[in-house]
């Protein structure tokens, strides 16, 4: 596997994760207003905030 499609995919994997980990933040933000707030919301964030973390470091690894 060459470096070129190895961080094209990555940058594809972050945007994806991105995209939903803000819509996880518009989730989690409309719990907290919620009268009963959970903590789901926010777990579900933090997984996806981790994920974009991983696929971040790797894309930085796999530079051109």
């Amino acid at each position: 596997m060459t470096r070129l499609p190895r961080r094209q995919r990555l940058e594809m994997l972050l945007g994806f994760l991105t995209v939903f980990a803000a819509m996880a933040l518009v989730g989690a933000v409309a719990e907290l207003l919620s009268p009963q707030p959970g903590i789901v919301p926010a777990l579900v964030l933090l997984g996806f905030a981790v994920a974009w973390g991983f696929a971040f470091r790797a894309w930085r690894r796999a530079g051109t």
